[in-house]
């Protein structure tokens, strides 16, 4: 088009075809190609260049082979920035992916700073509360320490005084067995009971199979009860072996009491008094006329010279079986001491109690007089047993305080 277009406008002569130019039948020209080179003004000059077919072809192939070559080397450079592209974008992805990654990983280690914290401080709290509950047991335990060991000194004072009183009652006891022989034979069979029983005491007799521990006083107070050593032990066995003990006094206790209700009758009524401060004038058995008479008579009891109007004590507690006039005896009074055993007072100023009326050791039952078969004012007093008189002296032992 481009050439038709010019060949219009061209004003120079006209020129031959290039095949009129070319002899075709020409072997020659066979093995060229005319190439023709028009110049883009006009007053250029049309040129041909005649080109070997052979290299011709060459430059065709070789522009092929190169334009390949090239082709191959842009789609391969295609590829490869394809692949460089994907690349990017995927090493974006992945960076975008390992911020994410990053964000997340710190914000789980925030978590997990937070978590450790939260359980740090629960840690704390739970040691801090663990160790408040160890406080408190451990006050709690030394609150009940030192209740068992009030309860320890309570129940040692309280052994200290049993044992006390017991050997205190058992002392008068045997005092009071001098005087009223039934209660000696009691007093002996109490201190049997009292040894049989003491023989529980885990502190007096231990277990073989503690003997093996050193012993050593043990007791709040120091030392041990009775200056018996205690075994070494807990508190708790401690306590143990005090309220054993503890139980062992008052079963001591109990049978020392039990010896009491059988010696009761004899220390509440047996007649060991006299029955008023003096000199025996006349004693028991046979004896002269005290009014001067020839002869003998039997006298049944004995005689204690007084001022009329002197009180007279009850020999021992009893009932008055007998209150009243008879003759050679004047005023006269008889006492039911129990046991057989009766006493007898006479000559009395006056009496002063009545038939069935009790009356204690050491009341006042008459006044000194002269009534009856006498030569002055004293009392006649007689003991009987079985309502035989024997001899008052064994009885008369004390005085009415």
């Amino acid at each position: 088009m481009f050439f038709k277009r010019f060949m219009q406008n061209n004003t120079r002569p006209a020129v031959k075809k290039v095949s009129q130019l070319i002899d075709n039948s020409s072997h020659k020209q066979k093995k060229y190609i005319s190439l023709m080179v028009v110049p883009s003004y006009s007053t250029g000059k049309t040129r041909t260049l005649r080109v070997p077919r052979s290299l011709f072809h060459g430059a065709i192939v070789s522009m092929l082979v190169i334009t390949a070559i090239v082709a191959g080397f842009y789609l391969r450079s295609s590829y490869f920035q394809r692949m460089a592209y994907d690349l990017d974008m995927s090493l974006t992805q992945t960076e975008s992916r390992y911020y994410e990654f990053r964000a997340y990983a710190e914000q789980i280690q925030d978590n997990l700073i937070g978590a450790a914290a939260q359980i740090y401080e629960e840690l704390n709290e739970t040691e801090y509360r663990a160790q408040s509950a160890l406080d408190e047991k451990a006050q709690q335990h030394q609150t009940e320490l030192e209740i068992i060991l009030d309860q320890i000194e309570e129940i040692e004072r309280q052994i200290r005084e049993f044992d006390e009183d017991l050997q205190t009652i058992i002392d008068g006891l045997s005092t009071r067995g001098d005087v009223i022989p039934p209660v000696a034979t009691l007093v002996a069979q109490l201190e049997e009971s009292q040894a049989e029983i003491r023989k529980l005491s885990l502190i007096h007799n231990p277990p073989e199979d503690e003997i093996e521990v050193a012993t050593v006083g043990f007791l709040a107070m120091g030392g041990a009860v009775n200056d018996v050593p205690i075994l070494h032990c807990t508190v708790q066995e401690h306590l143990r072996l005090l309220t054993n003990e503890l139980s062992v006094q008052r079963k001591l206790m109990d049978c020392l009491e039990s010896h009491r209700a059988l010696m009761d009758a004899y220390l509440r009524n047996f007649p060991t008094l006299w029955p008023v401060r003096g000199t025996i004038s006349s004693y028991f058995g046979w004896r002269g006329n005290p009014f001067g008479g020839r002869g003998s008579e039997w006298h049944s009891g004995v005689d204690i010279p007084a001022r009329t109007g002197t009180p007279i004590h009850a020999a021992g507690g009893g009932t008055v079986v007998f209150s009243g006039w008879t003759n050679g005896y004047g005023n006269t009074i008889i006492i039911d001491h129990g046991g057989d055993i009766t006493t007898l007072y006479a000559h009395n100023s006056r009496n002063l109690v009545a038939v069935g009326q009790d009356i204690a050791r050491g009341d006042i039952i008459a006044y000194v007089g002269s009534t009856g078969r006498t030569t002055g004012a004293h009392v006649h007093f007689e003991v009987l047993i079985n309502d035989v008189a024997v001899n008052p002296i064994p009885f008369m032992q004390e005085y009415y305080s």
